[in-house]
């Protein structure tokens, strides 16, 4: 089912959660049911919940399917200094015992079938040491979406979070695993991707009309 908690957010659901508050703002709409439809349009393939394979559990899936039906558009290969990636992006499979719900034998399928479409996998991004660069810093803007690309080697994006910029300098909205909440980085976005040796990079996602 469509889970909704407000009190306890990932990376990935806060930045779902702040993008169906947005839509559903921009629609000049108040209710709940708005929220939630626009929740479920953005989380789930083609639109629609059904089932746990149908949650679009890879941020590269997740831009793809989105970006297909218009709800925003992936920016990062408009934007300077951008470079490309090719992986296999196969975590989920690769890691089963990790998931819980990929026991059963059904979804543990469409899983490794949906992996399938992301064998050597070409996208873009803008590398860590990129983000020094004031044509890179210029170039962002609040509200972006931020995916931070990762060196697993078999996973695209392990964070997520949104572009605040202060006096220019952006610096990263995200939800906190260390700290347990929602917070601004103390430091701009490239040293707090610089001090964590796992990041590569970022993906930029921007609403457009």
């Amino acid at each position: 089912m469509l889970t909704v908690n407000l009190d306890e957010l990932d990376c990935t659901t806060f930045v779902e959660t702040v993008m169906a508050l947005s839509y559903t703002a921009g629609e000049r709409r108040t209710s709940w049911r708005d929220y939630v439809y626009n929740l479920e349009r953005i989380r789930y393939r083609n639109g629609k919940l059904n089932g746990y394979a149908s949650r679009l559990h890879y941020i590269s899936d997740w831009i793809i399917d989105n970006s297909y039906r218009g709800n925003f558009v992936e920016v990062t290969n408009r934007l300077p200094l951008h470079s490309y990636m090719v992986k296999n992006i196969d975590f989920m499979s690769a890691h089963r015992s990790s998931y819980p719900a990929l026991a059963d034998s059904v979804t543990f399928e469409k899983i490794k079938n949906t992996e399938v479409g992301y064998r050597n996998h070409r996208y873009p991004y803008i590398k860590s040491r990129d983000l020094y660069s004031k044509s890179v810093k210029e170039s962002l803007r609040d509200g972006d979406v931020v995916a931070l690309t990762c060196n697993l080697k078999d996973l695209d994006v392990s964070h997520m979070g949104i572009i605040v910029k202060k006096d220019g300098e952006p610096y990263l909205m995200h939800a906190s695993s260390s700290n347990g909440k929602v917070e601004i980085t103390k430091v701009p976005l490239c040293e707090f991707m610089k001090r964590n040796r796992n990041l590569t990079g970022i993906r930029v996602i921007r609403f457009e009309n």
